[in-house]
């Protein structure tokens, strides 16, 4: 009586690697590490060999005809949950690309390896616990308001302000907030300025709701110097402002009626705006500073033409994106980023915010690299103005005052 033949309960690995000598390379080191591996020359007999039952891929980035950046495409839309470690011979800039493209595609990585590596390399990254499959961040999907919506809303002095507190690196005080626009919709409920703002300023509403927040947030401010907290107060002024001359009067007619100075203000602009009059912009933004009013470049390392506008414009502040905070901490590359930009702000002596401070790891960095200002959910999140005098009565108290 005949019997079954043993079936091979080894995990299955899949080497796709046009280079015979490495794949024989790291055939055998995966042989006798306990794995059953298959080695392919290039990406259409890959694709024709994979299973299933494969649980872990090595893919050799730089393949002819199909590259392994067109395979982890390919492996992201066949949904593939095998186990991938890239290999290559690539620059490590090249390979973090890479990785991100990979983790994009939503598959596992287990990690990367330059060649040449050793066996035991290999063997660190391939007996690594396998990660779970990432999910793919959904975007929210942001309903605009319709004109008529939006200029009701208006009318009906529906808009409110939020004021997310900037805390001073070095002492911990407390030292500014940043004013934010939010709507009470009766229907809709809070909503952000990602709902409205872009309707506003395709529809000449811009002014009037600059108008509507700017007032009640330098009237907040008014109330805190009252009653003896003294803040300065960052605003965003929308890009399609910055062509009206009577900006600068206009600023300084609300800090006179709201019972404030312009030197307690900070006017913060994104960095990613386009202008089609730079010269007009020049002069408004200029005149601004010259009345007392700070200016800040929003978002800094997002946008167009960063140096020149650096250059040219008369900034006071700089404050760095929170894209490259929040990553920086782990990030080698994004670390850099800050590193340089907070040498060049110190260098032509801009004052220096962090935004994004949302874990201990963040705070610990812009502390290290002598940001002056944080600002972010690990110190607070946005509020009402009437709830700051109780959040900082719980900040004093952490610090023990």
């Amino acid at each position: 009586m005949e019997t079954a033949a043993a079936i091979d309960t080894r995990p299955r690995v899949m080497v796709l690697d046009d280079d015979p000598e490495m794949a024989s390379y790291v055939a055998a080191a995966m042989r006798r590490a306990g794995f059953l591996p298959t080695v392919t020359p290039n990406a259409e007999v890959f694709f024709r060999e994979l299973s299933d039952e494969h649980s872990i891929i090595l893919v050799d980035l730089m393949m002819p005809g199909k590259d392994g950046i067109q395979v982890l495409h390919e492996l992201g839309e066949k949904k593939c949950t095998a186990s991938i470690v890239l290999i290559s011979t690539v620059a490590m800039r090249i390979l973090g690309a890479a990785e991100r493209i990979a983790l994009g595609h939503g598959l596992r990585l287990l990690g990367s390896l330059r060649k040449p590596f050793e066996v035991s390399e290999l063997l660190d990254v391939v007996t690594t616990a396998p990660p779970p499959v990432p999910k793919k961040k959904k975007k929210k999907e942001i309903a605009p308001v319709t004109t008529e919506e939006l200029r009701r809303g208006i009318d009906a002095d529906e808009f409110i302000v939020h004021f997310q507190p900037k805390i001073q690196v070095k002492s911990l005080e407390f030292v500014a907030v940043e004013a934010l626009a939010r709507w009470a919709h009766p229907e809709r409920g809070l909503l952000s300025p990602a709902h409205f703002i872009g309707t506003a300023e395709q529809h000449d509403l811009i002014g009037p709701l600059t108008s509507a927040i700017i007032g009640k947030a330098f009237h907040q401010c008014a109330v805190w110097l009252d009653a003896g907290l003294r803040l300065k107060l960052a605003v965003n002024v929308s890009t399609r402002s910055l062509g009206d001359y009577d900006l600068p009067e206009w600023f300084e007619e609300q800090t006179r009626m709201a019972g404030i100075l312009p030197h307690q203000v900070v006017i913060e602009i994104t960095e990613s705006w386009i202008t089609r009059d730079p010269l007009a912009m020049l002069e408004i933004l200029t005149r601004l500073r010259m009345k007392g009013f700070s200016l800040s470049i929003d978002d800094f390392g997002t946008g167009y033409s960063t140096m020149l506008k650096l250059k040219n414009i008369p900034f006071s502040e700089l404050k760095l994106d929170q894209s490259f905070i929040r990553d920086a901490a782990s990030d080698a590359e994004a670390r850099y980023i800050v590193e340089s930009s907070i040498s060049l702000g110190q260098k032509l002596g801009l004052h220096l915010v962090a935004e994004g401070v949302e874990r201990q790891e963040d705070w610990d960095l812009i502390t290290e690299l002598g940001c002056d200002e944080g600002q972010g959910y690990f110190i607070a999140r946005p509020m009402r103005g009437s709830d700051v005098p109780n959040w900082l009565g719980r900040w004093q108290a952490y610090l023990g005052k």
